[in-house]
Parts: C-alpha cells; structure tokens; sequence
C-alpha cells in the first residue's frame, strides 16, 4: 500500500507525465474511468494555468494580441518549471521563456515590468523616504543618512532599443523603469542608467554619500542630485533604524 506522501508524488507525476506514470494501485475502479477522471483533473489544472497567466500578464496579452499570446502561454504551462510552479508563482518564469522563443525584446521587457508590478503589489509595507523627511535633517546628517531600497521598489532594465508599450511612460530608446508602491498606489516611473545604477547601490544598505559619491563619479557635480532626487521622491528608498 502506498504511503500518503507517494501516493501525492505518483498523482502529481501522473498529471504532469500521463497515464503512464501512474501506480496500478493508486486508485480502485475500472482502469478507463479512473484514465477519465484524471484527464478531467489534468484539463482543470491547465485551464487554471492558463488563466493565471493572462490574469498576471494583461497588458502583454493585448499588445501580443490575443492569439499569438494564447499560443506561447499553452507551450509555456507544459513545460517543467511552469508544471512545478503554483498558480500563484507560474508566471515567474514567462519572460526568460520568451526570450529563448525567440519573441521581440519589447514583449519580453514587458512581461518583466508586468511581473515586477505584481512583485510590488505584494511585497511587505514599509514607510518610504521623503523630501520632507531629509529636509529637516542639518547636511551632515543627511549625508550619513543609512538607507535601503523600499520592500516593493522593483527595477527593470530595459533590453529593447525602442520601448512604447505602456501608455504612462511613453516610448523609451533605453533606461530602465522603477516599479514603486506610494500611497496613491503602485506608480511605474522611467529612469535613466545613472538612477538605475543608484538603486543598485542602495540595494547594499548604504549612505546617502555613498549614492551622492556614486553619482558624481558617474556625471558631475552638479547634475549627481538628481538621481537621488528622484528614488527618493519616486518612493523607492526607507531610513534604516
């Protein structure tokens, strides 16, 4: 007799595999009905899949078109990783997929901004940085001011040389867009490879000197504020401690 934890691994590998992975013994009845019952099971879970996809990827789904994205989205959910994923996780893998298909750049840096929203939407709260709270802080201070990226500020890079495919933004020839959860609601903002680069860094809890030493070296002076500026103001930074 099987045990609780086998007969799971067997059903599982007999969704995924077919009927000929299945144990004899796994279930009782006629061997057509039992066939019957779980190629019903197996549409159920791939029709789920499916849906998951299109919910998790909507504006892709309507720049694709509805069915050449209906097409990739069947060859995805068979392959292993999506077969392995939960519902809720299946689209984590979608973009690199793309890309080894062969699709335009532009749909794949697509996915991963869809992607990176959905990451946002459901990562931990946390109070952002703002202007006004550096404001009041005296200049040393500030300089010495110990951040670290926001739980649901999400960045990505750009790999398409022309990029028009979110309205909001606009077309963008390269960059990356910062995905940020301010408390209007998830904002996805364009920013250059100077503020990406910055984001980056503040990934390694750092200073505010260390953003500012960063992005003098990386144009001047005059122009290293802004960058800074703008993670800030975008919400994507929070004060450690």
């Amino acid at each position: 007799m099987l045990s609780l934890a086998e007969a799971q691994d067997n059903f599982i590998a007999t969704i995924n595999n077919g009927p000929s992975a299945l144990l004899p013994d796994l279930f009782s009845g006629l061997p057509d009905r039992v066939m019957l019952g779980l190629k019903a099971h197996a549409n159920t879970i791939s029709h789920a899949r499916l849906i998951a996809l299109e919910d998790s990827f909507p504006r892709t789904k309507m720049a694709m078109g509805e069915t050449e994205f209906g097409a990739l989205s069947h060859s995805y959910v068979e392959t292993d990783i999506a077969r392995c994923a939960n519902t809720n996780l299946i689209g984590a893998d979608f973009a690199d997929f793309l890309a080894e298909a062969t699709v335009g750049a532009q749909f794949v840096d697509l996915v991963r901004i869809e992607w990176a929203y959905l990451e946002s939407y459901h990562a931990a709260d946390a109070q952002a940085l703002s202007l006004a709270d550096i404001g009041v802080i005296d200049p040393s201070g500030m300089l010495n001011l110990r951040i670290d990226v926001h739980p649901a500020a999400q960045l990505v890079r750009l790999t398409s040389n022309r990029f028009d495919l979110v309205d909001e933004i606009g077309v963008l020839n390269d960059g990356a867009i910062l995905i940020t959860r301010p408390e209007v609601g998830i904002a996805l903002n364009a920013v250059d490879d100077i503020t990406a680069l910055l984001f980056d860094e503040a990934l390694q809890e750092c200073k505010i000197c260390n953003l500012l030493e960063l992005a003098i070296e990386e144009s001047d002076e005059q122009a290293a504020l802004a960058p800074i500026i703008n993670l800030i103001s975008a919400g994507a930074l929070v004060q450690k401690g």
